[in-house]
């Protein structure tokens, strides 16, 4: 009975470890950037950890009051490089959200991974735009 109470305690632990370890993996990334636009639709600017960030429109369709835009943002820092094809829905109200998908990364274990981006426009600014994304690597 001692012995299989230890093999029940083991197996249970060994079991908690591999959830954490398959949660700590499948947590999002979370980067920070700041970035300036051109009206031609490139922009570039920095990532809170240090890296840059490359964002090129393309496509765009004037929607009423909003638009609806298309994307390829680059990522590069904190050891890794990515880049994501991006849609979204700018607003008058000074911010877009942008969903997609990462195409291309030097980790290939994030290729599929869905991204999730708020950019908010600076007050006062027509071109600098502050934000966060997430990437969420696919669950395994």
């Amino acid at each position: 009975m001692k012995k299989l109470l230890v093999l029940v305690v083991a197996l249970a632990t060994a079991a908690g470890i591999s959830v954490a370890i398959a949660t700590a993996s499948s947590a999002p990334i979370v980067i920070t950037y700041e970035k300036t636009c051109t009206a031609a639709g490139h922009c570039l600017g920095s990532t809170g950890n240090g890296g840059t960030i490359t964002m090129d429109v393309t496509g765009f369709r004037p929607t009423g009051d909003a638009a609806q835009l298309e994307m390829s943002e680059t990522i590069t820092g904190g050891g890794r490089t990515f880049t994501a094809d991006l849609s979204a829905h700018s607003s008058p109200a000074g911010f877009i959200v942008l969903n997609g998908v990462v195409t291309d990364s030097s980790d290939p274990s994030l290729v599929g991974a869905q991204v999730h981006q708020r950019s908010n426009l600076d007050p006062g600014s027509a071109t600098h735009w502050t934000g966060e994304l997430q990437v969420m690597p696919a669950s395994t």
